[in-house]
């Protein structure tokens, strides 16, 4: 049995965690290509598949999500160019934390309310299609 979207996002926010944890302890490229992969990934699935979905009965709640993401991009090519510098890694790490508690609180709960069982399997497909379709384009 497949992952659903909140299982498959909940998975990729534990995995993202631990690379900040990594980077953390010692900066090193490839983690810090692995997180910005899945990142990259992940926040471009999100916005293809539940964010749309959700958009028209709660669309202050994913505008707001969609900046913070805006934010985490900026921050990952901040954290780039600064080879790591731990001011940058503290304020991308907090601006992830503060975005996973409201998805996985507020959203997931809103989510599962608006969608039937068909839909959610619907908006997990189309999140895993995109979802490898950028970890293969940034490859």
């Amino acid at each position: 049995m497949a992952m659903n979207i909140f299982e498959h996002i909940e998975k990729e926010h534990r995995e993202v965690e631990g690379l900040l944890e990594q980077l953390s302890s010692s900066y090193d490229r490839s983690t810090y290509d692995r997180l910005n992969q899945s990142l990259q990934a992940h926040m471009k699935a999100e916005e293809e598949s539940l964010y749309p979905a959700m958009e028209g009965q709660e669309s202050e709640m994913i505008q707001q999500a969609r900046r913070e993401h805006d934010e985490v991009r900026q921050l990952l090519q901040r954290l780039k160019q600064e080879g790591g510098a731990q001011s940058v890694l503290s304020q991308l790490t907090q601006a992830i934390e503060g975005h996973v508690q409201k998805e996985e609180g507020e959203m997931f709960s809103r989510a599962r309310d608006m969608f039937d069982q068909g839909r959610i399997e619907q908006l997990s497909q189309r999140f895993e299609e995109v979802d490898q379709r950028v970890i293969q384009q940034i490859r």
